[in-house]
C-alpha cells in the first residue's frame, strides 16, 4: 500500500507539472526594421570669397556685408567703395532632404601681410557675425532639391578701430553642412 500511495502522489505531481506548463503560454510578435542610407554631403565654395571691397578708414566702426550682398557702411569715419561679394557655396546630397549650415560662431582674424603679434592692433581685423542666405526661423538650413542640390551665400561683419594700416587683410573661415 505504501507503494501505491507513493505512486499516486508521484502521478499527481507529474500531472500538476504538465498542467502548469500548458498554463504558461508563449507568444511571438513581429516588428519591422528599416535603415535609410543618405548620400554623403559634398560642400563646395564655388562662389568666391567674402569681399568687403575697398575702405578709407579714419576712425572706428563696423562694416556689414549681408548674405544677400547688401553692404552697410554707415559709420562716418569709414567710406566704402569698390566691388563687394559674398561667399557662395553649393551642396550636393540626397534629394529633398534638409541640411543644416554650420557657420563660425566666434570671430576670425583677417591679417595684413606685415602682421606680427606685437603689431596686431594695426595689422588685424575681426570678422564675425556670420549669416547665411538661408537663415530660416530655426537657424541656417537649406533643403536639397529633387536633384539633391542647393546653394547658399554667406556674409559677415568686420570691426575696425581706425588704427589699421593700409593694405589687404586676408583670412579664412570654415563652413560645414550636415543633414538636419
Amino acid at each position: 500500500m505504501n507503494k501505491t500511495i507513493r505512486f499516486g502522489a508521484a502521478g499527481v505531481a507529474m500531472f500538476a507539472a504538465l498542467g502548469m506548463s500548458s498554463v504558461a503560454h508563449a507568444d511571438t510578435a513581429t516588428a519591422d526594421a528599416t535603415a535609410e542610407i543618405l548620400d554623403a554631403l559634398v560642400l563646395n565654395n564655388d562662389g568666391g570669397s567674402l569681399d568687403f571691397g575697398t575702405m578709407v578708414v579714419s576712425g572706428g566702426g563696423v562694416v556689414t556685408l549681408a548674405a544677400d550682398g547688401t553692404l552697410t557702411c554707415a559709420d562716418p569715419d569709414i567710406v566704402c567703395s569698390g566691388t563687394t561679394g559674398v561667399a557662395g557655396f553649393s551642396v550636393e546630397g540626397t534629394a529633398n532632404k534638409a541640411v543644416t549650415i554650420n557657420l563660425p560662431t566666434g570671430s576670425v582674424e583677417l591679417r595684413h601681410p606685415s602682421y606680427t603679434p606685437a603689431t596686431a592692433a594695426q595689422h588685424a581685423i575681426e570678422l564675425d557675425t556670420f549669416t547665411s542666405s538661408e537663415n530660416g526661423g530655426s537657424g541656417p538650413e537649406v533643403t536639397l532639391d529633387a536633384a539633391g542640390d542647393a546653394t547658399f551665400d554667406v556674409g559677415g561683419t568686420i570691426t575696425l578701430d581706425g588704427s589699421e594700416e593700409a593694405g589687404t587683410f586676408d583670412g579664412t573661415f570654415d563652413v560645414s553642412v550636415e543633414y538636419s
